[in-house]
């Protein structure tokens, strides 16, 4: 192997594995970011649900959890990353994880 291949794969090896914890990092962020938005939707879910008359509060949170991720898989990852980075969603959401309780688990 002559010095310049030697180099060029040095060179694309170093690039590769320096750019792998990057992308690693960058998901993790992107996975903590989707997390805490479904978390906000699962909040807000819960509070409104307990609040009605005549629900069932030992249902509440897995019936929630059903809508947040429901709502969750209709997002795109730009919608996504705004609304972690805001720390807030919009009420489209939540009404949208309302929507979706009423066919989660119903008992």
């Amino acid at each position: 192997m002559s010095a310049r291949t030697a180099l060029v794969c040095a060179f694309l090896s170093a690039a590769l594995f320096g750019a792998v914890p990057a992308l690693a990092a960058s998901s993790g962020e992107v996975e903590a970011g989707r997390d805490q938005v479904r978390r906000i939707i699962l909040d807000v879910c819960v509070y409104g649900q307990s609040g009605k008359e005549g629900m069932k509060q030992d249902v509440i949170v897995d019936r929630c959890q059903c809508a947040s991720n429901r709502v969750m898989k209709g997002l795109k990852a730009e919608e996504i990353a705004a609304a972690a980075e805001a720390k807030d969603v919009p009420g489209a959401w939540n009404t949208a994880a309302e929507e979706a309780f009423a066919g989660c688990g119903k008992r």
